[in-house]
């Protein structure tokens, strides 16, 4: 609660996802396509191809347009926006990595220089030195990867970095490995998808087949070697992580697009260019561009969504409150623990009008919207009652969606709740399957695996269904009470008892 809250006009998650995806391809095919440089260069001095050569000469240029500017300003962004956007866990990472950091601007400095020196000195450089050159580049890109690549492993498996605080647990953690291998296969694969791209408009046909052929041969062999990689990614995950995927849909649509992207790039590849590697055309190299594309968005966007709801495992949550500091919370209060919601040193109260809207942004902001957009909140409560959301609000973490534990006291929920309500007047269900829907299914599945009811219900009549509904609050402090109509409770008993018994629809 040390810092104030960013309130852009657009989502937060979209801004940094923009930036950060951008910045990911990048310098992943920074590192693929640095690779492919030197390995062509090797081969087109094998062989005495000056059409070749000539081809990674232009390769180049454009190569080291695009990385030394898009990768390092969006570098620069990324920065600038988690630290508006998470000033809390920006914090944690730079206290533990600041010299992992420190290292991987040093390699970020030799890549910058080394590719300088590499696009100039075609011909200037001797042969051997130029060669080295370009080895001494794809070097301090991957190490560069390596450094960047054991922070986001951390952030999903800090390990006992939880217990001792110490830098090399954190850097070595459980995941540190399988995501380096499947990051080292996506730089193959967008450096092979760029090459494709880059060859596909050139009239030489033999140079076509023998760069094409090269790309190719990048691009199916990721596309082969990833499955098993992000096989072995999931499976070093702790059991709480690996639980997200089937928890979280969001994070199981990316692992479908994930797949399906890989699926399509072996299948096509082999058809659309090793088939014919003379003739095939910019229509064919775009598609698979951006299946290459695909992949490496869908992977960055389910390593989020296996994180939540946290930034930090075990230590800071999606809200940007840290474990230690949750029960403090609760206790204190938000609004009298952040100095950014007080007037004179007097925090302000649960019932002060600018009360709703501070808890919303410090509790819920970082991952839903107000009014619009997919998670946006009041049009999922519009026609509840404030008792019924103040209850959502105050046991969060028990909906089926993974969320963090509200971090206020009950009458900040019930300040928040009547926020969240504004505009809105009490609705009753027009039937038992919307009753059903808006009062229970947050928390339960009727057949499904979270939480299902079925069981409980089958061998109930309506009458003792509907007596038992009236008592919620009573069978656990974490169900909300019930505040519907009399109606809504008799449509919504005759739904549960009629449905269950029937068995999965």
């Amino acid at each position: 609660m040390t810092f104030p809250v960013w309130d852009p006009a657009v989502g937060v998650r979209w801004i940094i996802a923009a930036v950060a995806v951008l910045h990911v391809f990048v310098s992943q095919f920074a590192i693929g396509g640095g690779l492919f440089l030197v390995l062509g260069e090797h081969r087109a001095h094998r062989l005495g191809d000056p059409a070749l050569r000539e081809f990674l000469v232009r390769f180049s240029r454009f190569f080291a347009l695009l990385t030394l500017t898009v990768g390092a300003v969006t570098g620069v962004g990324i920065w600038f926006v988690i630290g508006l956007i998470s000033p809390e866990g920006t914090f944690a990472l730079i206290r533990t990595f600041v010299w992992v950091w420190a290292v991987e601007w040093v390699f970020f400095l030799v890549e910058i220089a080394s590719i300088l020196v590499y696009v100039k000195g075609w011909e200037v450089l001797p042969r051997r030195s130029h060669l080295a050159v370009g080895w001494i580049y794809f070097a301090s890109a991957f190490l560069s990867l390596v450094a960047i690549d054991a922070i986001l492993a951390f952030q999903l498996t800090p390990g006992r970095w939880l217990e001792t605080g110490a830098l090399l647990p954190a850097v070595f953690n459980a995941n540190f490995l399988p995501s380096l291998a499947v990051r080292t296969l996506l730089c193959l694969l967008l450096g092979g998808a760029y090459a494709l791209l880059a060859v596909s408009r050139d009239s030489d046909r033999v140079l076509k087949a023998e760069v094409g052929r090269s790309a190719a041969g990048f691009v199916l062999t990721a596309s082969l070697l990833l499955p098993p990689a992000i096989f072995a990614f999931y499976r070093f995950l702790p059991p709480d992580r690996r639980a997200i995927l089937t928890a979280a849909p969001s994070s199981l649509h990316a692992a479908l697009l994930l797949a399906a992207a890989l699926l399509h790039l072996a299948v096509l590849t082999p058809l659309l260019v090793l088939r014919r590697p003379r003739t095939f055309g910019r229509g064919s190299a775009i598609g698979l561009f951006l299946f290459a594309f695909l992949a490496v968005a869908s992977f960055e966007w389910g390593r989020e969504g296996l994180r939540k709801p946290w930034l930090i495992p075990g230590y800071l949550y999606g809200n940007h409150v840290s474990l230690p500091e949750l029960g403090v919370l609760r206790d204190k209060g938000m609004l009298a623990a952040s100095p950014y919601t007080a007037d004179g040193g007097k925090a302000w109260t649960p019932e002060d009008p600018r009360a709703g809207r501070a808890l919303f942004l410090r509790a819920c902001g970082p991952c839903h919207g107000l009014d619009g957009g997919p998670r946006a909140l009041r049009p999922r409560l519009r026609g509840l009652e404030e008792p019924y959301v103040a209850a959502l609000v105050l046991h969060a973490d028990a909906l089926r969606g993974p969320m963090p534990p509200f971090p206020g006291n009950a009458g900040e929920a019930r300040a928040l709740a009547r926020f969240l309500l504004q505009g809105s007047a009490p609705t009753p269900s027009a039937t038992g399957e919307e009753a059903f829907r808006r009062r229970c299914a947050a928390c339960h599945t009727l057949h499904g695996p979270f939480r299902p009811l079925s069981a409980a219900f089958a061998s109930s009549s309506a009458e003792e269904a509907s007596d038992l509904l009236t008592a919620l609050d009573a069978m656990s402090e974490a169900m909300p009470p019930w505040t519907g109509t009399d109606e809504e409770r008799r449509m919504l008993a005759e739904y549960l008892t009629t449905v269950s018994r029937r068995g999965k629809p």
